[in-house]
């Protein structure tokens, strides 16, 4: 465990720059989007934390467990362009009378109900979303919906997609960041792939 927390501080701040793709176009960075109305933040940075990391009755403006270094070098880069939101959702596994499925589904329909609203109400707004562990199995799902057509927003709306230690990891069509290793995530990859979303991987798997 210790190595891997070594690994992955030594290489977060990598999430806020190269561990990036856009949907449809790969990038080195999350560009920020112009133009978006008065009332709405350019880019829209969605945050889904990993298990036990948070609840439903979080404060989704502040940033917590391993996805908060990666949301604090974004807010510091570009200050208010960006909106940051850390997801309240259970991130139970087999505890508080939830299983993994009920709170992955959880963190979906949140998730997706939130990025629906936002961009219903901001259609000048872009979007970026990162997950880690659990919180990225959901978000890898999400952006394979969107990537295929299947999702809440449209895909060429999406900036960038980054994931941390993904259940889902050997899904077609992502990038690994940083050492690899053999194998794939212990929830198989995504049978559709990321299609127009070529979502970025850092494997946190020992090894």
């Amino acid at each position: 465990m210790p190595a891997n927390r070594s690994r992955f501080r030594s290489t977060v701040a990598l999430i806020a720059t190269a561990i990036v793709a856009g949907c449809g176009v790969l990038v080195t960075a999350p560009g920020i989007a112009q133009g978006a109305p008065v009332d709405c933040a350019s880019t829209f940075s969605l945050f889904i934390p990993g298990t036990w990391e948070t609840d439903e009755n979080a404060d989704p403006s502040q940033p917590v467990g391993m996805l908060k270094p990666v949301a604090d070098a974004l807010s510091s880069a570009h200050g208010r362009a960006v909106e940051i939101y850390t997801l309240p959702y259970m991130a139970s596994a087999f505890d508080n009378g939830h299983t993994y499925a009920d709170s992955k589904a959880d963190a979906v329909s949140r998730a997706e109900q939130l990025l629906a609203d936002v961009a219903n109400s901001c259609p000048g707004t872009k979007f970026t979303m990162v997950g880690y562990s659990q919180g990225a199995d959901a978000a890898g799902d999400i952006a394979s919906d969107i990537g295929n057509g299947k999702g809440p927003i449209d895909a060429s709306r999406v900036l960038a997609v980054g994931l941390l230690a993904d259940p889902g990891a050997g899904t077609k069509g992502t990038a690994t960041v940083g050492p690899r290793t053999s194998g794939q995530g212990i929830g198989d990859p995504r049978p559709q792939g990321m299609g127009a979303c070529p979502g970025a991987s850092l494997d946190l798997r020992p090894g």
